[in-house]
């Protein structure tokens, strides 16, 4: 591909690399930074011009030379052809019988997303955003699946392997500067992946060192206070290119909305690739992340957000806490390696490992319910530290061969996961109680909540196998999966252990057709399990959860075109669902089960060289069908029936608007149940997003590599609440958010 008079965004991406700096400074020497870099293109722009007036010189011509895209690696533009996910082989998406997204690089980029839950924004049957911090968790709910607690959709997967958590409230995070590219699998896929949520997966592969030399330093400000330093470089680090490298890193300080919280992070991540020959790849990849403060997550009651208040409406602003006692910290260490070495043109190993060590703690005082004069709140205390030692493993056997007119991928796998956790935790003090309208803080001491040590330790040991087969257009998907997952929980201060022991056998069945033309109608069958904790009343440890999905649908995507729709229709239901036990109170039984059916729309395409655009559209009707309590026949809290988004870039390539980007997007929430009961619900809202770029190097080449962008999140500022789990369980949505940001590429 040649283009004349300017590089083209896309191919200057050095592999969609973005970076993240350490964030090392005050406020200060971040504001001299800022200025200074500022500064420095517009005077640029000033000698431009005036050599202009005379001379125009002409832009080089740029030769970008293809490379074939994979299911790991970059992709230019938003339109991805290949994945990993659903099969743990590269595969074309076109020949995948089951819904999967591609959120490619170039996506996240535009739409500058700051956590991973606002990269799933523009995604079909995807809700990420329900709590209100973007630094605590992610947690999204996919298929109406989801929730909070121990029942919560938290994004637990990294290139392939198993995000492995703490006991409690220590759940990591992946910062998206680090990603290359997020894939979100719907329905239950334990066949491949062991224990999941039946609503399905959201794999996170990271950016991976290059062939080419490239690097991007990045100064973002915002709303709120917020300040990011940003670096990512990388390329060969010796002549033959059999050892290349990347470094990564990102720090960050903000205050958020509500008032006396902040976040803040830092974040690096190298990694080595060594190729010695074109049979063997081994990639080292390390990442710490230190998180001092990761915002507001805390609850608000439905009086004042969501029902009326006979004292008005509570600001968005309103902490429920104590300014002196509040913050969650976390820290995590993690390192592993992807290796990967073909015997010849039939059998290829892979083995995927990582290691990580990780620490946080929680201190908290939160709402705990709301007195008749509705402002009244009476709060609690919870204070957490936690360590975990995780440790996950999977290796694979790749066998491509031939038996008459069939094809074979064969695949087969054994993984195992390991978890060492530690937990301390207190709650139940006597806090003092708070006018929710006019909060005085710290009015009287309460008392540390004296803390109770437990000791956990979890494995799971899964063996797989699974067989693409293909006749000529016809692709058989069959696979199947084994598991064996155990828990030992230590009470320290009596010594008492209960242990668990479960196992698990998945399966999943696929079939599709690929015509010519680009169409390729699927109908799939699959499985999973999640195990439950606890136990009943008799002691019996809670038998893991089960779910069950059929699905059919239709993919399209034109030999060469960069187009691709899919259309799936589902139907899904979660067996051994948790419910009140009416023979013992206090206690619960495994008698409950809920079902998802719909549909859902998405289009990813790119209209000439010009204009990407993404749209998606899910109908969601989700039914609490067996239960003993006042859910039996309603819609788990918060869940839409209705959700749709569109969103669109355009990039001006010639005439006097020439580096000059636009986009906008548009999304609508439906209404979702505020309480198990249904007694309420939360308004639909609908959020506009915009932003707008300039290349500097469209106007001279002399700064070519000089980028500004300024994007601009709920451009109206509309006032909601994003959802409800309880009446005292609601969060409001992210008020206006405007984000500038300086890049430097070369």
């Amino acid at each position: 591909m040649t283009i004349d008079g300017t590089r083209s965004r896309r191919s200057r991406r050095a592999g969609s690399s973005r970076g993240k700096a350490v964030c090392s400074v005050r406020r200060g020497r971040y504001a001299i930074l800022g200025f200074a870099l500022l500064a420095q293109p517009f005077a640029m722009l000033e000698e431009a011009r005036a050599q202009s007036a005379g001379e125009q010189t002409p832009l080089d011509t740029v030769v970008v030379e293809g490379r074939p895209e994979t299911g790991i690696g970059p992709v230019d533009g938003y339109v991805a052809r290949r994945t990993t996910t659903a099969t743990k082989t590269d595969t074309p998406l076109i020949e995948t019988p089951q819904s999967v997204t591609v959120i490619t690089r170039d996506q996240m980029d535009d739409q500058s997303a700051q956590s991973v839950g606002e990269v799933l924004r523009y995604t079909a049957g995807v809700l990420g955003e329900t709590r209100m911090s973007t630094g605590r968790y992610d947690s999204v709910f996919i298929r109406g699946f989801g929730g909070y607690g121990s029942t919560a959709g938290y994004v637990n997967y990294l290139d392939g392997l198993r995000v492995l958590r703490g006991a409690n409230y220590l759940v990591p995070t992946t910062e998206p500067w680090g990603l290359e590219r997020v894939e979100v699998l719907r329905g239950p896929s334990s066949v491949i992946f062991g224990q999941v949520s039946p609503g399905g997966i959201v794999n996170q592969i990271s950016k991976r060192p290059t062939d080419y030399a490239f690097g991007e330093v990045q100064l973002q400000y915002g709303s709120f206070g917020r300040f990011q330093t940003a670096f990512d470089f990388g390329g060969p680090a010796n002549a033959d290119k059999t050892i290349l490298y990347r470094f990564i890193g990102l720090g960050r300080f903000a205050d958020t909305q509500v008032d006396h919280t902040k976040e803040q992070r830092v974040y690096l991540a190298p990694s080595i690739t060594f190729r010695p020959n074109d049979q063997t790849n081994l990639t080292i990849l390390a990442s710490y992340q230190k998180d001092p403060e990761t915002g507001f997550y805390g609850f608000l009651p439905a009086v004042g957000t969501v029902l009326p208040n006979v004292n008005g409406k509570l600001p968005t602003r309103f902490f429920p806490g104590e300014p002196g006692y509040e913050g969650y910290s976390r820290e995590n260490l993690q390192i592993g390696y992807l290796f990967e070495h073909k015997f010849n043109d039939i059998f290829t190993v892979r083995q995927n490992l990582r290691f990580a060590d990780m620490n946080s703690e929680v201190r908290t005082v939160a709402l705990a319910a709301l007195a008749a004069d509705q402002r009244t709140a009476t709060r609690r205390v919870l204070h957490a530290i936690e360590a975990a030692r995780t440790f996950t493993i999977d290796n694979q056997i790749q066998a491509d061969f031939q038996t008459g007119p069939l094809t074979h991928k064969l695949l087969a796998g054994f993984d195992v996961q390991w978890v060492d956790a530690t937990t301390k935790l207190g709650t139940g003090t006597v806090v003092p109680k708070l006018d929710i309208f006019n909060p005085i803080y710290g009015g009287l001491p309460f008392a540390e909540p004296a803390l109770a040590q437990t000791d956990q330790t979890q494995t799971q040991v899964g063996l797989y196998a699974q067989d693409q087969i293909k006749l000529d257009r016809w692709t058989l998907l069959a696979g199947l999966r084994v598991d064996r997952a155990r828990s030992d929980l230590l009470t320290v201060a009596t010594g008492a252990h209960t242990k668990k022991d479960d196992t698990a056998t998945t399966g999943r069945l696929a079939l599709m057709y690929n015509f010519d033309n680009g169409l390729a109608p699927y109908a799939s069958w699959s499985t999973s399990f999640d195990p439950a904790a606890g136990v009943s009343f008799a002691g019996v440890p809670f038998e893991p959860t089960r779910g069950k999905q059929f699905e059919v649908g239709l993919k399209y995507q034109p030999p060469g075109s960069d187009l691709l729709l899919q259309a799936s229709l589902y139907d899904l239901t979660q067996t051994n669902v948790l419910t009140t036990d009416p023979a013992h109170i206090g206690f619960q039984i495994q008698t409950g089960e809920v079902r998802s059916r719909g549909v859902e729309l998405e289009a990813r395409m790119k209209v000439l060289r010009n204009f990407d655009i993404v749209a998606a559209y899910a109908y969601t009707d989700v039914e609490i069908t067996k239960s003993n309590g006042v859910d039996l026949g309603k819609r788990p809290p918060v869940v839409p029936e209705h959700m749709a988004s569109i969103w669109g870039h355009y990039v001006f390539r010639e005439g006097p608007l020439a580096g000059l980007a636009l986009g906008a997007g548009v999304r609508y929430v439906g209404d979702g149940a505020g309480d198990a009961a249904n007694t309420y619900f939360t308004p639909s809202y609908v959020l506009v997003d915009a932003m707008a770029s300039y290349d500097f190097g469209a106007y001279n080449h002399r700064m070519k590599g000089w980028k500004l962008q300024v994007n601009a999140r709920n451009l109206f500022d509309k006032e909601y609440v994003s959802g409800c789990y309880s009446l005292t369980g609601c969060n409001y949505g992210l008020r206006r958010t405007l984000l500038a940001t300086l890049s430097y590429r070369w």
